[in-house]
């Protein structure tokens, strides 16, 4: 694990986020504008949608439907300057971290330093 100082600030932008097995269908849907790599899925079994880092979904079937290749969860976290954060997994420009009080979420790695 590397540890991060968070230097700017992050609001969650969702709140209840999407939550995958490895095995699970999604409905692939559109390709985040501002971060490369990132696609808004919906969960067959759940209904619910998020985005979903391309590298663990397998290419759309006919139907737009992929298979999650992974366990993923998309919680972001809301952290404020000057908390230290541990690093997990580093994946299109976003970063997986855990947080000091065992929080365990995504946040841009723009928003983070050694």
């Amino acid at each position: 694990m590397k540890k991060y100082t968070v230097i700017k600030d992050h609001q969650s932008n969702y709140p209840d986020p999407i939550i995958l097995k490895k095995g699970q269908e999604v409905v692939y849907g559109k390709e985040d504008t501002q971060f490369k790599n990132w696609i808004f899925c919906r969960s067959i079994a759940t209904n619910k949608e998020g985005w979903v880092p391309k590298q663990i979904l397998t290419p759309p079937n006919e139907l737009g439907i992929s298979i999650i290749t992974k366990d993923y969860s998309a919680h972001e976290l809301t952290v404020r300057r000057g908390e230290i954060l541990f690093g997990l997994e580093h994946l299109n420009d976003w970063t997986y971290c855990k947080t000091q009080n065992g929080e365990f979420g995504w946040i841009p790695t723009s928003c983070i330093s050694k």
